[in-house]
């Protein structure tokens, strides 16, 4: 029986003409779908005539689970993929993201050097900075060693020709030192040795001003040098060179703290517990650098004005010098990676050290009106109070980041350390563009 057409107009049924008969209008503004179909179908050409193997026992699976692991990367699955004419192919790429194409690989080993290169401008101005102070006075202070090096000397000058090139070699050290430490700041966005370097930099422009004094005080013959220039005058500019430099710190060393606040925030998150223990670990890291420091040049200038070759205290010191530097090592990788064990032992060596820095400071007191400690007990002195006083803190602290063991900071720091190597450190996003739809036919796209 066949459907009648109402004849009233009114309850007629709606008319879909478009959807039935195309008009003109339609025919010029329908998608060319044969055109797309082309279009992304052409990436898949290569696979087009493919057959693939599979594996009996996936037969009594689901019907829709597939046959081939997906928790393998292609690269890695064992299955042996057949064309129809026999030949061996690569399988399919079922990975996600997918690999980088040839030019993104080159793209990044053109990059490679350039990512020890910090992108904030501040950090480029404070490494820059920190490296013209320390080539203009390892530049004079050289030139200053070479002329106690050249100078004739009586036997009651020995000891001013001997004592002048070690203090001027324990200066430039600082500075070396400085620019080392300049550049792990940056590159670990530690903002608290931003601040311990400036306070270092103006111990160091304490000591430029005392040097003047005594180079003047020196009543050698000394020698033109490489600079033929008066050498009170090159003494005069090395304290002028670190006041400049102090105050470009100062300035951007606000500038960095500004900076690194917000990245820090982003790598650690808000959770103000993981934020305190950082902060712990950062302090501690700090002070064992600058530990090192004092242990070295302590033991320096006692080897080389005070001991004897042939007294046995002269080997038990220099035997000493390495060994402290393997503790403060153990004590960065104890806190590094959270080991009770190694902490433990570094406690010890620092209860040692502390024992024996303590009996170098009686034995520079008690003897310091000899002829032997008469013109570097005050050195002396200095840097083994300066020891101590950073040892105890340094006790402390290790004492603190221990008990912070266990409690989430290691696993933070490491959840987060893919954004560092990825360019967060150096204020990149952690994104990667991996080029249009069409290089990567496995990569889904919303849009």
């Amino acid at each position: 029986m066949s459907a009648q057409t109402p004849s009233n107009p009114s309850t007629s049924y709606p008319q879909y003409p478009a959807a039935v008969h195309p008009t003109s209008r339609d025919d010029e503004t329908k998608a060319p779908y044969d055109d797309l179909i082309d279009h992304y179908a052409a990436p898949y050409g290569s696979q087009a005539h493919r057959t693939y193997a599979v594996d009996p026992a996936s037969m009594s699976r689901h019907v829709r689970e597939p046959s081939f692991p997906l928790s393998k990367h292609s690269y890695d699955t064992s299955r042996d993929y057949k064309s129809a004419d026999g030949h061996n192919h690569d399988p399919p790429d079922w990975e996600y993201p997918p690999p980088p194409t040839k030019g993104e690989k080159v793209e990044k080993e053109a990059k490679t050097w350039r990512s020890y290169i910090p992108d904030s401008l501040a950090c480029r101005l404070y490494l820059l900075t920190v490296l013209v102070e320390t080539a203009i006075d390892l530049a004079i202070e050289g030139d200053i060693i070479l002329r106690f090096h050249d100078a004739g000397s009586s036997d009651s000058q020995d000891m001013a020709r001997r004592r002048m090139p070690v203090y001027l070699s324990i200066f430039a050290m600082a500075h070396v030192f400085q620019f080392v430490l300049a550049l792990d700041a940056v590159w670990g966005r530690n903002v608290l040795q931003f601040i311990t370097l400036a306070i270092f930099n103006a111990l160091l422009l304490l000591y430029a001003v005392i040097q003047i004094t005594e180079i003047s005080n020196v009543t050698l013959t000394l020698t033109d040098g490489i600079s033929h220039v008066s050498i009170n005058t090159l003494a005069i500019i090395i304290p002028v060179v670190i006041s400049v430099a102090e105050i470009a710190y100062i300035a951007l060393g606000w500038k960095i703290y500004t900076e690194f606040g917000w990245k820090v925030y982003k790598f650690l998150g808000a959770d103000r517990r993981i934020k305190t223990m950082f902060t712990h670990h950062q302090i501690f890291l700090c002070l064992v650098k600058f530990d090192l420091f004092f242990w070295v040049g302590f033991s320096v200038q006692f080897i080389w004005l005070v001991l004897n070759h042939h007294d046995a205290e002269f080997y038990l010191t220099c035997a000493a010098f390495p060994l402290s530097i393997i503790v403060l090592i153990e004590g960065h990788l104890a806190a590094r990676h959270e080991n009770k064990w190694m902490m433990l032992s570094f406690l010890t060596g620092c209860g040692g050290a502390m024992v024996y820095f303590v009996y170098k400071l009686v034995k520079v007191l008690r003897y310091k009106d000899t002829d032997v400690f008469k013109e570097v007990w005050e050195s002396l002195t200095t840097f083994s109070v300066l020891a101590i006083l950073l040892l105890v803190v340094t006790f402390v602290f290790a004492l603190l980041v221990m008990n912070n063991f266990g409690r989430g900071l290691k696993e933070q720091i490491e959840k987060n350390k893919h954004k560092t190597q990825g360019g967060l450190s150096r204020g990149k996003s952690q994104y990667v563009h991996r080029g249009p739809m069409s290089t990567h036919p496995n990569r889904m796209s919303i849009d």
